[in-house]
């Protein structure tokens, strides 16, 4: 029985395991434990947990429920043998006590503050275990696809994948949504399916944070805490002086810890279902892997062996694994496993014993593999390239002749990183050793350059490597990854028809100065930055830079600086784990498959330009002395310059508009586009959005100060006036108003937000598969329109034919008006100049 608060008790000793305050009963009373331990437990839908213990004199366990004026929404139970009083009384009078006896209340706040600790730690165990199930159900979920393609019969091997909330197997939902979201993101799904991919955190493609974090509002909270921690007779002097003080930390705990209890509440709501949908009743996944090793050991599956054991001993392991962390972390088994998982154990060993003679000639063949054994189908002598690239760090910093005192510092640090388990780890200590050594290596990266330049662009094999694709260190990376580098390092570079290069070509362009250099991250140009350098000098324009301070290596290394490293570091894609030196750590998918050649590139965008055939127009003045036009203003694509830098990542970074920024010729200037030399994931959906901000942040440009003026139409106008007000348009529904609302909480900017529907206009709206709302639709319609061909298509369905209509109606209006403007300037033939007759071939429909 619980105690009876109705009345004071003083002093009564409780026997270890009592009851002391019940779940679900009112709190009436201040409580104070004199010594010994309590142990705070909670029921949670089904589960049942022990949150904390609270140890010591001083504490008043149920201070929360008797503050909040609740029930108490967990049960206290003496943990020892206790010594503890109790004073009956309500919420009012708590709060008056609190103020009025100081020792009373700081002994509270001071209980409130333990308990939210020790509540949030328990949080984050949760939230960390849930975190990890997810990723496992996400990754086994795209791998049962991969290895069972006909679950989903309507997807096309390479095709769109669009969602379906229509499926009644929940995980079958969840597993075809997710891949739909992977596909949007630009993931790529191997093959054939590895643990390699399975262990990855593919979060970025499947839109999910596997966060282990939990946010909550916590400024209150610090600063109560450090008035705290100061010494106790500091403190109580401050409550005393101002007793307030001890009122507002009580009220700010109480509603901290209500917070913090609720996220405690559906945290473990979220892994329980998490839980079920991985091992519970036959729709689960793992009865799902059940099914496919049936069909395996009936003969009626094709998936060899060698690919499907190891999958499900992954998954079997793996599950085990989290069945474990639950117990330690709820001090009981999940409830709810069922016999799914037995059943895998089962047959996994039974399968493993038939086929234990293919699974080790296939782990002897991968080490083989591994080992460079392949190599031979490149064509590269492995024994010989192992001598050519041995020291290869060393080989390097000889070469660009670095200081001395940095190459020591250097090779330390290097030292130290390799003894991680991962280089790449985010950790503050990690962090900091990378940051100086990339120091280091881009001043290297510099002076080997000039080198290679001075040399005839002739160095040695390991120089040649780090120049095009960030290599260093021949110890980083495996010895498959080395033969593929360099089996890719001469390899003809294919005849794009746009301005596509490799990082070194636009160096040395930057370099002989046939090229304008770039802006660094905060807009300055070179000129910009030397003026502010030389701050004294009389310098106003570009003619007057001293020649001394204008030469090939200043503007080299002002670019290096200020356009090249930023950009290897963006296109990494993670900022917290950036290294420039390319490490086995970095590679997520096999090397050949994210390998990025200038072919690619010009596929990549033909693809979008079939699509989207304005993406790089701008209206541009034109100018014919001679058959009498002075300002005529036409249509013209200016494709931008793409640069490919020695960088592995997931991201396309649109770099500028424009790279010329005042005067005549400027709105005709070609922008800058950075792509990672290996890109881990789909080369177009990465391009579609690097296209997306190209769009428009040159829309931006070129309107100046009516970028976001509605009564001047435009894309970034029209797009922002339907971010702001999207909630009070009458052609969006209710729900669909909601929908919209929680897509944008995952953007930061409004470009962002375009970037996103920009990427389903050109993927799924022009197959004429409906992803954006009609909002949008009417926007990209009449600011993006589709290449005629796919127009023509698409006009046919009823939410694009109005649309269409409207468009082909303004565009005859305008192809009609420039036809009869330039007769005048039609020659004997009856022929346009080329700029004129392109126009207006642009305005046809």
């Amino acid at each position: 029985m619980p105690l009876d608060t109705t009345k004071n008790n003083q002093k009564i000793q409780v026997n270890p395991g009592e009851v002391l305050f019940i779940a679900g009963k009112t709190a009436t009373s201040l409580n104070i434990i004199h010594e010994g331990s309590v142990r705070v437990e909670a029921n949670l839908g089904d589960t049942s947990l022990i949150l904390y213990s609270l140890e010591g004199a001083n504490l008043t366990p149920g201070i929360f429920a008797l503050l909040e004026g609740s029930a108490y929404p967990y049960t206290i139970r003496a943990k020892t043998s206790c010594l503890i009083s109790t004073y009956a009384m309500n919420q009012t009078n708590a709060k008056k006590t609190l103020t009025s006896k100081i020792s009373v209340g700081v002994m509270a706040v001071r209980t409130l503050l333990k308990e939210i600790g020790e509540l949030y730690k328990r949080i984050l165990a949760i939230k960390g275990l849930s975190s990890k199930v997810t990723q496992t159900i996400d990754n086994l979920g795209a791998v049962y696809y991969i290895l069972n393609p006909a679950i989903f019969p309507d997807i096309q091997p390479g095709g769109l994948i669009t969602r379906d909330e229509n499926i009644i197997d929940p995980v079958m939902r969840a597993i075809r949504n997710n891949l739909a979201g992977f596909q949007e993101h630009g993931g790529i799904l191997p093959d054939k399916p590895n643990i390699g991919f399975l262990e990855d955190d593919h979060g970025e493609f499947f839109e999910k944070d596997y966060a282990e974090t939990v946010e909550w509002n916590d400024a209150e909270f610090h600063f109560i805490r450090k008035i705290l921690a100061v010494n106790p007779k500091i403190s109580q002097a401050l409550f005393e002086a101002d007793p307030s003080l001890l009122q507002s930390a009580s009220e700010s705990y109480v509603k901290t810890y209500r917070e913090l209890f609720e996220i405690l509440q559906k945290e473990t709501y979220d892994l329980s279902e998490e839980f079920l949908m991985l091992f519970n009743g036959e729709n689960s996944l793992i009865e799902k892997f059940n099914l496919t090793l049936d069909l395996f050991s009936t003969g009626y599956s094709t998936i060899p062996s060698t690919t499907l054991l190891p999958i499900s001993e992954w998954a079997l392991k793996k599950s085990l694994m989290l069945l474990e962390e639950y117990k330690q972390i709820f001090g009981s088994q999940f409830a709810n496993v069922g016999n799914s998982l037995d059943k895998l154990e089962s047959k996994q060993n039974e399968l493993s014993k038939k086929y234990a003679h293919e699974l080790s000639a296939k782990k002897d063949s991968d080490a083989i593999i591994a080992a460079g054994g392949d190599s031979i189908k490149a064509g590269i002598d492995t024994a010989a390239l192992k001598v050519e690239l041995l020291n290869s760090a060393s080989q390097i910093l000889n070469y660009a002749q670095a200081d001395p005192d940095a190459v020591k510092e250097f090779s330390t640090l290097m030292v130290k990183l390799k003894s991680f388990k991962n280089p790449l780890d985010p950790e503050p200590e990690n962090r900091k050793i990378r940051r100086t050594i990339a120091k280091t290596y881009w001043d290297v990266y510099k002076k080997s350059f000039e080198k290679w330049l001075r040399d005839g662009k002739k160095a040695p094999k390991a120089v040649e490597l780090m120049l095009r694709y960030g290599f260093f260190d021949e110890s980083l990376l495996d010895e498959g990854h080395i033969v593929e580098l360099t089996s890719r390092l001469y390899q003809p570079g294919g005849n794009p028809s746009a301005p596509i290069h490799h990082g070194t070509d636009w160096l040395e362009k930057i370099y002989s100065r046939s090229i304008p250099t770039s802006v660094d991250e905060l807009g300055q140009t070179f000129f910009e930055k030397l003026k502010l350098d030389l701050k004294d000098s009389a310098i106003k324009s570009d003619k007057d830079i001293p020649p001394d301070y204008d030469t090939g290596e200043a503007r080299l290394g002002y670019e290096i600086s200020a356009m090249y490293e930023p950009n290897v570091r963006l296109t990494s894609g993670n900022i917290a784990s950036h290294f420039p030196i390319l490490t086995r750590y970095h590679i997520t998918l096999p090397l050949d498959k994210c390998f990025v050649s200038k072919d690619d590139v010009e596929k990549a965008l033909q693809y979008i330009l079939s699509i989207d055939y304005t993406a790089f127009n701008r209206e541009v003045l034109y100018r014919n002395e001679e058959i009498g036009i002075k300002n005529e203003f036409i249509q013209r694509s200016v494709i931008p310059d793409f640069i490919l830098v020695p960088s592995i990542g997931p991201k396309i970074m649109m770099w500028q508009d424009l790279s010329i920024f005042r005067g005549s010729g400027s709105k005709e200037s070609r922008g800058r586009i950075c792509i990672p030399h290996f890109v881990t994931g789909d080369l177009k959906t990465f391009m579609l959005e690097a296209i997306a901000a190209f769009r428009w942040e040159l829309c931006k440009n070129i309107l100046g100060p009516d970028w976001n003026n509605v009564g001047i139409p435009s894309i970034t106008a029209d797009y922002t006036d339907y971010v702001q007000f999207y909630k009070k348009s009458k052609d969006l529904s209710p729900e669909l108003k909601e929908k919209i609302t929680a897509e944008f909480k995952r953007f930061r900017t409004d470009r962002d937000k375009f970037a996103y529907d920009y990427a389903m206009w050109i993927r799924y709206e022009s197959e004429g598969v409906q992803r954006v709302n009609r909002v949008v639709r009417s926007i990209f319609y009449r600011h993006i329109p589709f290449h005629k061909t796919i127009r023509e298509k698409v006009s046919a369905q009823p939410a694009f034919t109005e649309l269409h209509n409207r468009f082909k109606n303004i565009r005859t209006r305008q192809h009609k008006e420039h036809e009869n403007k330039y007769k005048k300037y039609m020659d004997a033939s009856g022929n346009l100049p080329k700029e004129l007759y392109e126009n207006l071939i642009f305005y046809e429909v």
